[in-house]
C-alpha cells in the first residue's frame, strides 16, 4: 500500500449533518483510508491508498454527484 493525501475544497456544507454526510460518502469510496472534514474551513483532508485510487477520483464520489448540492475541487497541498 502506498498512502497519499488529498485536500478538497468542499462547497455546499451548512451544518454538522452536512459534514457527516460528506465524510460517510468519502469513507465509503474504495481506497479511502481516513477523512477529516471541516465545516468552518470548507475543506476535507483525505488519506488514500494510491494503488487503488487517485485524488481526482474523489471528485467523482457519489456525494458530489447530482442531485447532491455538495461540490468539491482539489486544493494544492
Amino acid at each position: 500500500m502506498k498512502a497519499g493525501k488529498a485536500k478538497l475544497r468542499i462547497y455546499g456544507m451548512t451544518c454538522d449533518e452536512c459534514v457527516a454526510t460528506v465524510s460517510r460518502g468519502l469513507m465509503a469510496q474504495n481506497g479511502v483510508l481516513d477523512v477529516g472534514v471541516s465545516l468552518n474551513d470548507g475543506t476535507g483532508d483525505v488519506t488514500i491508498d494510491l494503488e487503488k485510487i487517485n485524488p481526482e477520483d474523489l471528485l467523482k464520489n457519489r456525494v458530489f454527484s447530482k442531485p447532491s448540492h455538495y461540490k468539491a475541487t482539489l486544493m494544492d497541498q
